[in-house]
C-alpha cells in the first residue's frame, strides 16, 4: 500500500470501504471523510460490500453492526476467513449500548470499535490509528462535541 501524508498524518491507504444501511448517515460519513483526505466507497448492506470489496481492495472498513441482509458481525466473519481480505482492518460503529456486544464486535473480527453517536475526531483518529498499524482490540470511548 503506498503512504500519503495527509494534515500532518501518516496514512496507509486512504481507501475506506464505509458500510452502513442509514442513506443520510452512509452520505454524510462519505462527505465528511473525503472532505479530510479519504476516498470513500459507499455500501448500503453487508452483501454490497462484499460486491464492492470484489471491485476495489480499500486499506480499512468502517462498519455498522446492526444492518438488514447481512449483519456486521456476519460480515466480519466472512471477511476474517478470507485470505484477500482478513488483513484489511475493520472498525465497527454501532449504537449497541453494551459491553457484551462490543466484545461481540471485538470477537466477530473487528479490529476496534466506535460507539454511535461519535464525534468526527474521535474517528479520525480511530481510522489514522487503524491504517497506521495500531490494533488495539480495545474499545474506543467517544463523546459527541
Amino acid at each position: 500500500m503506498g503512504k500519503a501524508l495527509l494534515g500532518g498524518e501518516l496514512l496507509m491507504s486512504r481507501k475506506i470501504l464505509i458500510v452502513e444501511d442509514s442513506c443520510d448517515l452512509r452520505e454524510m460519513l462519505g462527505t465528511v471523510l473525503a472532505a479530510r483526505g479519504w476516498n470513500p466507497i459507499l455500501a448500503e448492506s453487508g452483501r454490497k460490500a462484499l460486491d464492492e470489496l470484489e471491485r476495489e481492495t480499500p486499506g480499512i472498513i468502517l462498519m455498522d453492526m446492526r444492518m438488514p441482509d447481512m449483519n456486521g458481525f456476519e460480515l466480519a466473519m466472512i471477511l476474517k476467513k478470507h485470505r484477500v481480505y482478513r488483513s484489511i482492518p475493520i472498525l465497527a460503529a454501532t449504537a449497541f449500548p453494551d459491553h457484551i456486544a462490543r466484545q461481540r464486535c471485538l470477537a466477530a473480527g473487528c479490529d476496534d470499535f466506535i460507539s454511535k453517536p461519535f464525534s468526527f475526531a474521535a474517528l479520525q483518529t480511530s481510522l489514522t490509528n487503524l491504517v497506521s498499524g495500531e490494533r488495539p482490540k480495545t474499545i474506543a470511548a467517544t463523546v459527541l462535541l
